[in-house]
């Protein structure tokens, strides 16, 4: 007897979840790293050196929030 399977073309709940997270991270990412572009830009435009640092800093978190993203396994 073979298992009984609703509809063996539809991916599994886990598998679908994972691939919704992946995009809410890269979507995160993403937008945190423009948001950082824009507080360095301000902070260049004010001559403040703190807020450039702190752009800076929200740009590499981000794109190491993303680099992450990348390396996390597919559940097959």
């Amino acid at each position: 007897m073979e298992p009984k399977s609703s509809n063996p073309d539809k991916p599994p709940r886990r598998k679908l979840l994972l691939s919704k997270v992946h995009i809410a991270l890269a979507a995160i990412g993403t937008l945190s790293s423009v948001v950082g572009i824009g507080v360095a830009i301000d902070g260049g435009l004010e001559f403040n050196r703190t807020k450039v640092f702190v752009g800076v800093g929200i740009i590499v978190v981000s794109t190491i929030l993303y680099i992450s993203m990348l390396f996390i396994p597919d559940v097959e």
